[in-house]
């Protein structure tokens, strides 16, 4: 195998490595604010439930509930789509709540740059090249993560942690739910 073969699988490997951490987004493009808009946001996080199976069935997954956070309650998770979803927490399977969108793509094309550049770096390719993977890899995968809570079985610490994130954190009492509209993603 020559040496542009050998390099070219090297890339595509290392580009490989950098994507499998990155945590998927369940938002619609354009939904999440960008990080320094969080605080003038007035609406909640994007928010994904999976509840328990309704069956003995095992091929039977349970339902996905995407939308925004508007508020929880003690027993009851409130979340907007097209409709207000109240969803029972003593069925949620996992939560997901997101607050901002990400770059990650854009981390992960900076490394990939950054170490098919060192193939100008000659020998020294063997020291520059790694220092691009050890920085590059983790910071792409932390990125995909960042302002991300994800739990599996939900419990009240969970609840308690995020409900500061949603459009109503104080609750809904008091509040005509019939009157909520969702986001509307208007193109820029």
């Amino acid at each position: 195998m020559c040496y542009h073969n050998k390099l070219l699988y090297i890339i595509v490997v290392i580009s490989a490595l950098i994507f499998i951490g990155c945590a998927t987004t369940y938002a619609p493009a354009d939904w999440l604010p960008k990080t320094e808009d969080i605080p003038k946001n007035i609406y909640g996080g994007w928010i994904t439930i999976i509840t328990e199976t309704n069956s003995l069935d095992s091929e039977d997954l349970g339902m996905q509930y995407s939308g925004e956070f508007i508020a929880e309650d003690s027993s009851t998770v409130f979340l907007l789509y097209d409709t207000l979803y109240q969803i029972p927490k003593n069925k949620i399977k996992s939560s997901i709540l997101e607050l901002d969108s990400k770059n990650a793509t854009g981390y992960g094309l900076w490394t990939a740059g950054g170490i098919v550049s060192t193939i100008s770096h000659g020998f020294f390719l063997i020291i520059s090249a790694p220092v691009w993977l050890v920085t590059g890899i983790p910071t792409t995968i932390l990125e995909s993560s960042r302002d991300r809570y994800e739990a599996e079985y939900p419990d009240e610490i969970y609840w308690n942690e995020v409900k500061k994130f949603a459009r109503f954190p104080q609750g809904v009492d008091g509040i005509d739910l019939s009157q909520l509209k969702p986001y509307n993603i208007t193109p820029e």
